[in-house]
């Protein structure tokens, strides 16, 4: 007994969301080397290659080399975006991008957390490191938008197969 064609759950990559889903991935690639906030006040010009990714993890600021900061983990995150979306394994595209938009808003919390100015009367209730979106560099841009729509992108990385019936036609004539 072998499988019918019809019945087979591979369907076909679309390579137009396959190119966008990977150009995606590259922008988080590329976003991870970036300078991601500029400097204010006590706050230095930094990127994620800044920040330790053991440390991140239990909240706390701490620098570190480029191999074991969170700038390197968002750069495997990227790769694996990329990587699933060339080789259509939407699941893959999709955990990448949902954990690297998760590094990127654990690292900007990490930051406004960090450099919290409580001595400015009023500021801390609104905003409180100071960080208007203004301050945002084009790495954390380049890597929050790569992540997010390289997210919902990949989710029409993949169509039915011609053969396959379509379930509610099927349903509706049965």
């Amino acid at each position: 007994m072998t499988p019918e064609p019809s019945s087979s759950p591979r369907t076909r990559i679309r390579p137009q969301v396959a190119a966008f889903t990977a150009a995606c991935g590259a922008a988080i690639v590329i976003g991870s080397f970036l300078v991601w906030v500029s400097a204010r006040g006590t706050r230095p010009e930094m990127g994620m290659a800044h920040t330790s990714l053991a440390r991140m993890l239990v909240y706390t600021f701490a620098v570190t080399s480029f191999w074991s900061s969170v700038a390197f983990a968002v750069l495997i995150l990227g790769g694996a975006v990329v990587a699933g979306a060339l080789a259509g394994v939407r699941t893959l595209a999709v955990v990448a991008g949902l954990l690297a938009l998760a590094a990127s808003g654990m690292w900007i919390g990490l930051v406004v957390h960090h450099f919290n100015t409580p001595g400015l009367p009023n500021s801390h209730y609104l905003n409180p490191a100071n960080l208007p979106w203004a301050d945002l560099r084009a790495g954390a841009w380049l890597t929050l938008t790569g992540a997010a729509l390289g997210l919902v992108s990949a989710f029409w990385l993949r169509r039915r197969a011609a053969c396959q019936p379509d379930s509610r036609k099927a349903r509706a004539g049965a």
